[in-house]
């Protein structure tokens, strides 16, 4: 269900790399969460660092879009680190078992595959 690395940075310059590269990745940034700040505003604060990403490829977006509207209930694309008994994390969900449902689009499926295989290489950089 989840894909997690640990990663031997700090989030402090997971957040920083991640902002600044992002794009040099293939990707856009559309908004990010920074959970710990919010939570805490609204009274419910957590002990730890957590932060979500919102990434996207807006080619493939308009793609799976066009023939799966579906798929928009997974869009877009989400990056979260987070702390856990002082270690740090880097995460996304497991798309494998979504995109499989393509798989009679050979085109579609293998380039969204493709682009997910690209996210993972682009977390695991981030994590080391």
């Amino acid at each position: 269900m989840f894909i997690v690395y640990e990663s031997s940075n700090s989030i402090a310059i997971i957040h920083d790399t991640l902002q600044n590269k992002i794009a040099e990745a293939g990707f856009s940034l559309l908004h990010f969460y920074d959970f710990h700040t919010l939570l805490d505003e609204k009274g419910f604060p957590i002990e730890y660092k957590a932060y979500t990403y919102e990434v996207c490829r807006a080619s493939m977006a308009s793609r799976m879009l066009t023939q799966h509207p579906i798929f928009s209930t997974l869009m877009p694309c989400r990056i979260s680190t987070y702390e856990e008994q002082g270690k740090t994390y880097i995460a996304t969900l497991d798309m494998q078992p979504m995109l499989e449902s393509m798989k009679n689009n050979d085109d579609l499926y293998n380039d969204a595959k493709s682009l997910f295989n690209q996210l993972l290489e682009f977390m695991k950089e981030l994590s080391h």
